[in-house]
């Protein structure tokens, strides 16, 4: 054996212990959760609370290791099944033969399978495939598996798989986003024959198009979705918000601090917030702050809160505050800290409320985002939560207390820039016009 040879031996090694690595990790992480699970179980609690102290333990798992809480809830549940219902494959990935990767792609083949000779024969067939190919072409098998062994339970899964159906926005470096569609195969292809045909005709529409087809593509789909074909017969998409946080003194050309969108994940780099402040018909709303900086806050009168304060709290809270959960704001509830009462009795009413006044306020201060499944945690008591006297959030989990996480925490008093809200007004298919309130 050369040098050569050696070194890539070492990289293999390295790698399979890597591997092995992360079937410990899960292995242990699945041990933490299931012991959380049973001593729930032995306390006699319900099986709704003995769910939620498996979501807490799930949790605190991800914030321990820094990882998102959907990817360890699938860890713990791909892991069970590798464990219970697949040997060979779960000692191989003990042994390092096969990634975490791998692994779970497996395991979410055995969870679409219905008879257990099939998963039998899933875990004495996959490894030697597994072991020899990409994760990429594992999938390929794995789809050419499910339908082989068990075609008449492939119309179902369609159908089931078509109820998932969905578009997502990921937010990349560099001013740029991914843009994904989960939709079903038959019309995927037909939209990229149809995007290609676009692409290829507005590019021999003139002499002096130098854009690639890959371009020209994304240009046709951009160009399709917000309906700038000129021939287009649809009047204005009507109003729509973009919430982007930026400084004054970024808009006047004084700072280089970038803006940045609610949720925190998109940046925009100050010249391009300046093109959008120059260009015809940008809109911005100013939130007011007090001259340290802290949002004025604002108080309803009704249990829900209007559209003007629900936009000023999706800019000031941006996620769900519960540590991890990177859900955006605009997909949680608005939850009431004190809990909204109508009608308090007497001797709930705060030091100085007047009689009628409801104890939880409508009121900024009041007011936090959570998702719906930590927002149900909470209201089932397995999740506490309590407020400082800055208005700061803090979780109480079984072995720690975690300050609640916002894309922009709620320390209104510690804000150093004030808000500027962005508001683009389409008025016609082929003219963006902006107009300030």
């Amino acid at each position: 054996m050369n040098p050569t040879d050696t070194l890539l031996a070492d990289a293999l090694d390295a790698s399979r212990r890597v591997w092995a690595g992360e079937a410990e990790q899960a292995r242990a992480v699945l041990r933490f959760v299931e012991t959380r699970r049973t001593d729930a179980l032995t306390q006699g609690l319900s099986a709704r609370q003995v769910e939620d102290a498996r979501q807490v333990a799930i949790l605190e798992a991800a914030l321990e290791l820094h990882l998102a809480q959907g990817f360890v809830a699938n860890l713990v549940s791909s892991t069970r099944t590798l464990v219970m219902d697949l040997p060979t494959v779960w000692a191989a990935h003990l042994r390092g033969e096969v990634d975490r990767a791998k692994a779970r792609e497996i395991a979410s083949t055995a969870w679409k399978l219905h008879a257990p000779e099939n998963i039998t024969r899933l875990d004495e067939t996959v490894l030697a495939y597994a072991t020899t190919h990409t994760l990429g072409q594992l999938k390929g098998w794995l789809r050419r598996f499910l339908i082989r062994v068990e075609p008449d339970h492939a119309i179902e899964r369609r159908k089931s798989a078509h109820a998932d159906r969905n578009v997502t926005i990921t937010a990349l470096d560099d001013g740029m986003s991914l843009l994904q569609a989960l939709i079903p195969t038959t019309e995927a292809l037909l939209i990229d024959r149809d995007l290609t045909l676009a692409a290829k005709a507005s590019r021999h529409a003139t002499t002096d198009d130098d854009r690639t087809l890959a371009q020209a593509r994304a240009d046709a789909l951009v160009d399709t979705l917000l309906r700038k074909d000129v021939t287009a017969t649809t009047s204005g998409r009507g109003r729509f918000h973009v919430g982007i946080t930026v400084s004054l003194a970024t808009l006047l050309g004084l700072s280089s601090e970038p803006g940045v969108s609610a949720d925190g994940q998109h940046v925009l780099d100050p010249a391009l917030l300046a093109e959008l402040a120059a260009a015809e018909g940008t809109l911005f709303s100013r939130l007011l702050t007090d001259e340290n900086g802290g949002i004025l806050d604002v108080t309803e009168l009704g249990r829900f809160p209007t559209q003007p304060l629900r936009r000023a709290l999706n800019l000031i809270d941006g996620t769900c505050d519960v540590p991890g959960c990177t859900r955006p704001a605009t997909g949680c509830d608005v939850d009431h800290q004190i809990p909204y009462d109508p009608d308090p009795p007497p001797d709930a009413r705060q030091p100085g409320q007047p009689p009628g006044q409801q104890r939880g306020p409508t009121a900024a201060g009041n007011l936090h985002h959570r998702c719906r499944p930590h927002h149900g945690l909470k209201t089932r008591g397995a999740l506490t939560v309590t407020h400082d006297q800055d208005g700061n959030a803090h979780w109480h989990l079984p072995t720690r207390t975690i300050e609640a996480e916002t894309a922009f925490t709620r320390a209104w008093t510690r804000r150093d820039r004030t808000i500027q809200f962005v508001e683009i007004h389409h008025t016609h298919p082929d003219h963006i016009q902006y107009r300030p309130r």
